[in-house]
């Protein structure tokens, strides 16, 4: 089953990282499907020659990101909705971002209300509906 799953012990990306990005890949690919069982840590540990902890972090990190759950004598099953699982974690990483962007700003010495305004000004060019809802809001007042 695992066969196009493939570690590089040189590599400076850890074992477990390693096979957590290409499970991750096959799941976004269709590679393994919903429902589908993972192989045993024991049955990938010996495939691959690598101890099985190291394939028990790689579960552990699938599962917490929401791709598996570990299912008592079932083993690791993959679980539907890949794709909402994956944007959800990429809007978390983009809020963690815009945090740390308000926060380096702050360091900058910019103005909160300078801060706000480009903040402001940025929302209006993406997302152009507020632009709409606000002008037809300002008509009727």
């Amino acid at each position: 089953m695992a066969i196009w799953l493939q570690v590089d012990i040189q590599s400076s990306i850890p074992i477990y990282v390693q096979l957590v990005e290409q499970i991750q890949h096959a799941l976004e690919a269709g590679t393994i499907l919903p429902g589908e069982t993972l192989p045993s840590v024991r049955e990938l540990a010996s495939e691959l020659s690598i101890a099985p902890n190291t394939i028990v972090k790689a579960y552990k990190e699938l599962q917490r990101m929401g791709f598996t759950e570990s299912r008592e004598r079932k083993g690791t099953i993959v679980l539907g909705h890949v794709q909402e699982t994956r944007r959800a974690q990429q809007q978390e990483a983009l809020l963690e971002q815009l945090g740390t962007a308000v926060h380096d700003a702050s360091k900058l010495g910019v103005s909160a209300e300078a801060l706000q305004a480009q903040f402001e000004q940025a929302v209006q060019q993406f997302y152009p509906e507020i632009l709409q809802q606000e002008i037809k809001h300002e008509h009727h007042i």
